[in-house]
């Protein structure tokens, strides 16, 4: 910042909390473009507590100033290298951001975001779930011996699946290529389908592939009817017998009968 005026200020805070969204608070010495009318105008309006420490004790605001005593110090560290101060700044606060603080024991960017920020470290630890990745996406593309059905366009004689009609396939002519496997025939003057590679065949496709096989034979089963046994007399009469017995002994009433008494009409 060339200026520190009021203006100024609130301008690069609009392009901060666009990227973090509003604080709740803000923190702050009594310097007089966070006194100032347009800076608590602008803090009022974005439902923002304006904190000012004590005049003439930086000390009540000790976050801020040790993290300017730390800053000062790795610019000083940093002061024998080859580089102008914007790298040096984006160094700095990509090695701080990566530091676990000592109170909290997490870095800076993962209370902020919820991961640690990626740097050259990275690259000599193993990443396990990359390497999977890796592998997987290489044994998904790995060369095949096998090659794809391709179709030109303009290719009059063709066998396209058909699930709407009684024919499973019917004869179209392929008009565009739309993918790798994607194709547009064209089965009637009016009439364009979008169909895949596995769903059109050449003209020498028999017909008969891909049917079901149907067996439209039936087959009469002859009933053959069971052979009277003769039965022993003996068996008879046991049979008899126990027809003549009650099936079942009558069921008794669980709830007692009740007693009704006839209406007494007045005669009058």
């Amino acid at each position: 910042m060339k200026s520190t005026t009021s203006t100024q200020t609130i301008r690069v805070l609009r392009t901060i909390f666009a990227r973090a969204g509003l604080p709740e608070q803000i923190v702050s010495d009594n310097g007089p473009q966070f006194v100032s009318a347009e800076f608590q105008t602008f803090t009022k309006m974005n439902g923002i507590t304006h904190i000012k420490s004590a005049p003439y004790h930086p000390a009540t605001n000790g976050l801020a100033e040790r993290f300017v005593q730390t800053f000062k110090q790795s610019l000083k560290a940093m002061r024998g290298e080859n580089a102008d101060l914007n790298k040096k700044l984006a160094n700095f606060l990509l090695a701080y951001r990566n530091t676990p603080h000592t109170t909290t024991n997490e870095t800076p960017a993962k209370l902020f975001m919820g991961r640690n920020l990626r740097n050259r470290l990275d690259l000599i630890k193993p990443d396990i779930n990359r390497q999977v990745q890796d592998k997987q996406m290489k044994i998904a593309i790995k060369p095949t011996k096998e090659t794809l059905r391709q179709f030109t366009e303009g290719e009059t004689v063709v066998a396209v699946r058909d699930y709407r009609g009684p024919n499973k396939w019917t004869s179209g002519l392929v008009t565009k290529r739309e993918g790798p496997l994607n194709y547009q025939v064209e089965v009637s003057p009016n009439s364009i389908w979008k169909r895949h590679a596995d769903q059109i065949r050449n003209s020498d496709f028999n017909d008969k592939q891909g049917e079901e096989i149907k067996n439209d034979k039936t087959v009469e089963i002859e009933i053959i009817p069971d052979e009277p046994t003769e039965q022993p007399a003996q068996d008879l009469q046991l049979k008899q017998q126990d027809s003549e017995q009650p099936l079942s002994e009558p069921i008794q009433r669980r709830y007692p009968l009740r007693t009704r008494k006839p209406v007494t009409k007045l005669n009058l």
